[in-house]
C-alpha cells in the first residue's frame, strides 16, 4: 500500500491562516497543501506574465509580488501588492483562462502553488472549497471597482492618500506604522509621475502625517491625513 506524500509544511500555515480558506476543515486544509509545490523567486524575477497558461493557484510563504498589467505602450499600472498569506491565481484556476495580470518578485520571494488540475478535481470532490474561491474572486470584484471609482472620482491627494490607507490596512498593524513600498511603486499604482507623488508625500510629511524613507513610508497620522485631504 503507498503512503498518501507529507503535507507541505509551509503552505499549510499559509492556509491556515488565509482570509479565503478561513473556515475550512484541517483536513481539506491538508489536502490542499499535500498538493503543493514550493518556489523560490529572486527579487525582480518575473513569476508570471499576463496571457500565460493559468495552470496553477499560488500562496504566498514569504516575500511581496507587485501585481499590474501594461499598457501598449509599455506603461506599467500596478493593482496591487501581495504579500504573505495571500492566494492569487484563482481566475485562471476557475474559468481555465489565461493570467490576467503580471505578477513581479519585489524581494526574494517564496510561493507554494498547487496544480489547477489537481486544484479542481479537489473542488469537483469537495464543493465548500468552491464556495470559498468564489469569495475571493468577489473580493478581487470589489477591489478593482474600488480603483475604478478613484480614479475616476478622486482627485491626485485624495487617490494618494486612499492607497496608503489601503498599504496600512493590509499590513494590519497599530500607527504608527511602516509600509514597505517606493515612491516610484506608489506612482505606479496612480498612473502618475514620481514626482507629483513625492510633492505631496512632501507636504504631508511636514504635517507630521507621514515619515518617508528610501523604499518605505512610515503613516504617523492617517485620521489627520484623510481629513485633510477629503
Amino acid at each position: 500500500m503507498s503512503q498518501e506524500a507529507a503535507p507541505n509544511t509551509a503552505a499549510l500555515v499559509v492556509l491556515r491562516n488565509s482570509k479565503t480558506f478561513h473556515g475550512l476543515p484541517e483536513k481539506l486544509l491538508t489536502e490542499i497543501a499535500r498538493l503543493s509545490i514550493t518556489r523560490t523567486y529572486a527579487r525582480d524575477e518575473l513569476v508570471f506574465q499576463r496571457n500565460d497558461a493559468g495552470d496553477y493557484l499560488y500562496g504566498i510563504i514569504s516575500g511581496r509580488l507587485r501585481i499590474s498589467v501594461h499598457g501598449a505602450d509599455g506603461r506599467e499600472l500596478a493593482l496591487s501588492i501581495t504579500g504573505p498569506g495571500e492566494i492569487g491565481g484563482e481566475i485562471s484556476v476557475l474559468d481555465g483562462g489565461t493570467r490576467t495580470t503580471t505578477g513581479t518578485a519585489l524581494e526574494s520571494t517564496t510561493l507554494f502553488i498547487v496544480p489547477r488540475e489537481q486544484f479542481r478535481e479537489l473542488m469537483l470532490r469537495q464543493p465548500t472549497i468552491a464556495l470559498h474561491m468564489i469569495q475571493l474572486l468577489c473580493e478581487r470584484v470589489r477591489q478593482t471597482s474600488r480603483q475604478v471609482e478613484n480614479a475616476a472620482f478622486l482627485t491626485l491627494p485624495q487617490r494618494l492618500a486612499a492607497q496608503l490607507q489601503e498599504l496600512v490596512n493590509a499590513v494590519d498593524r497599530p500607527l504608527p506604522c511602516t509600509v514597505k513600498i517606493s515612491q516610484s511603486e506608489l506612482a505606479s499604482f496612480l498612473n502618475v509621475s514620481r514626482q507629483m507623488v513625492n510633492s505631496h508625500l512632501q507636504a504631508w510629511q511636514k504635517k507630521g502625517y507621514v515619515n518617508v524613507a528610501r523604499g518605505s513610508i512610515r503613516v504617523d497620522n492617517l485620521t489627520g491625513l484623510l481629513d485633510d485631504v477629503f
